[in-house]
């Protein structure tokens, strides 16, 4: 007889047969990586599913499972430039152009009808209470599958989530990300910003006796950023959106916090806060002490915006069997073309940069960005950000992107 766990989960098929012991990790166990085997696992009861993750890319093939968190409809567009930056929900519902109703609150819908007949405070706060309070989620499910994914698509599937993981120790470490400056909280740290530092700090001491405390915590941060969002200015909107990024890579890609289904519905409101914020860009352009500090928000917001929207494209990955759904989205942003400007210390970024910005706006989208890359160029002269990005789109036709 096979190894049961204590969660009533039952070793895959290939331990099974072999009467080896199964390590019961998700997508395929340790075993099965190492040896190529198809590894998939009995249908798991209703009552009890856990699924763990695997946090390293294995050498060999792996088995191809995916994890079933819900249907949803496509996702709407983000829209990048100034003309037009009216965001479509999903069903056709737009989050802050068209009057946000619903039954229990159509005497009093007028305050969110549109940003002309009501403060974009109140859109805020009326549009993400509407898309949490009206989608019905259901605990994630363990799906089996049978036939293997080839050796590169693998890796290129589970490398973003690990290089997603790798900005929490990052923030906890050095209070940074690829999509937040070193300088950008230099003159003042928002309170969303200190707490997320704190809490990425206290996730990189995780324990079974304090899983509970860092996911009620995120719970508790999360909800104070909600009541508060009709508050905000532009630079706490930044520091909001940052630090959900954060608490939603935590959550998501730790099935141990058991909080998924929780952190699954605060993915529309990372969207909601982002488009938002992306909107709020062109309305209220942020002018800082000087060019340089002014840049840095900038294109902070610019790869808030984009990691606001990986993220998803991530979870959509690892739920849907491999479907990106926001790819479409993610073509469209932009961020500034000279990568290495953000490690650029103010004296040179002066020097070199600002002048090519004065030329042109210095930008390029996620889609230029890929189409420029070619085998013959170093993959070291990527930063963390930008072989991020190359490594979720051309991972398959170069391995190099994945180590």
């Amino acid at each position: 007889m096979h190894y049961i766990s204590a969660t009533r989960r039952k070793s895959c098929t290939a331990c099974v047969k072999s009467k080896r012991r199964c390590d019961l990790e998700f997508p395929f166990c340790r075993r099965c990586a190492v040896k190529g085997l198809d590894c998939t696992y009995p249908t798991p009861s209703g009552r009890d599913r856990e699924v763990v993750v695997r946090q390293t890319s294995p050498e060999q093939r792996p088995g191809k499972a995916s994890v079933k968190v819900g249907d949803f409809g496509a996702a709407g567009l983000l829209p990048f430039n100034g003309a037009n930056t009216d965001l479509s929900a999903r069903d056709g519902r737009p989050l802050w152009s068209a009057p946000l109703s619903t039954p229990e609150n159509s005497n009093s819908s007028s305050s969110g009808s549109s940003p002309d007949s009501g403060s974009w405070q109140d859109e805020l706060a009326v549009s993400a209470s509407l898309l949490l309070d009206s989608v019905a989620f259901e605990q994630p499910q363990l799906q089996t599958c049978r036939t293997l994914w080839p050796e590169i698509t693998a890796p290129s599937y589970l490398n973003d989530g690990q290089a997603l993981r790798a900005f929490v120790p990052s923030m906890a470490y050095t209070g940074s990300t690829p999509f937040l400056h070193q300088n950008l909280w230099q003159r003042f740290q928002p309170e969303a910003y200190q707490d997320c530092v704190s809490l990425s700090g206290l996730y990189l001491c995780k324990t079974s006796a304090n899983t509970p405390l860092i996911a009620n915590s995120i719970n508790a941060k999360i909800a104070r950023l909600r009541a508060t969002s009709g508050t905000w200015d532009v630079v706490e909107h930044l520091a909001a959106v940052q630090t959900l990024i954060i608490y939603q890579i935590i959550r998501l890609f730790d099935p141990s916090l058991n909080d998924q289904v929780q952190a699954q519905k605060h993915n529309y409101l990372l969207e909601t806060w982002a488009a938002h914020l992306w909107k709020r860009s062109f309305n209220e352009p942020a002018m800082l002490a000087n060019c340089y500090e002014t840049w840095v928000f900038n294109e902070s917001l610019r790869r808030t915006i984009m990691m606001s929207v990986f993220v998803r494209c991530a979870w959509s990955l690892y739920t849907r069997d491999g479907l990106a759904d926001q790819v479409p989205v993610l073509a469209r942003i932009p961020f500034t073309k000279d990568l290495q400007a953000w490690k650029s210390a103010p004296e040179e970024w002066n020097n070199k940069t600002l002048p090519e910005l004065l030329e042109d706006d210095g930008l390029t989208s996620y889609m230029d960005f890929t189409q420029q890359w070619t085998h013959e160029k170093e993959v070291e002269t990527l930063d963390p950000f930008g072989k991020l990005l190359m490594a979720a789109c051309l991972g398959r036709e170069d391995p190099r992107l994945l180590s």
